[in-house]
């Protein structure tokens, strides 16, 4: 299991927070819920082994989580989530954004893995 993501989010006057996290080991998928004043208003599950592969790496996993929460905060902030609502974003987007950048890494380019989103 990776390390997940948590950011605060003010958006019209309102605060949310944002946890996305890797269920791991025999249930492979992530997990982004939104949160206002405690109460969820968003779950969000997707299963990616079918996305990364079975023997996804760490780092693998890690830059496909960030991918997808940056991009539920960007739905949050555009007005596109809505309570139970997956993000705009494809998975082939996401797969996208998330895997070069992983494999660049590995090569040696860039710089190492990213710290928690604020």
């Amino acid at each position: 299991m990776v390390p997940g993501f948590n950011s605060d989010v003010e958006h019209r006057g309102r605060r949310y927070h944002i946890q996305t996290e890797d269920l791991g080991g025999e249930n492979p998928c992530l997990l982004t819920l939104v949160y206002e004043a405690g109460a969820i208003l968003s779950r969000l599950k997707l299963p990616y082994t079918g996305i990364l592969g079975p023997q996804a790496s760490s780092k693998q996993i890690r830059a496909f989580m960030e991918a997808r929460h940056r991009q539920v905060i960007a739905d949050l902030l555009a007005d596109r989530l809505a309570a139970g609502s997956p993000p705009a974003q494809t998975l082939e987007d996401l797969i996208a954004e998330a895997v070069p950048a992983v494999e660049g890494a590995a090569a040696g380019a860039g710089p190492g893995e990213a710290g928690p989103v604020a």
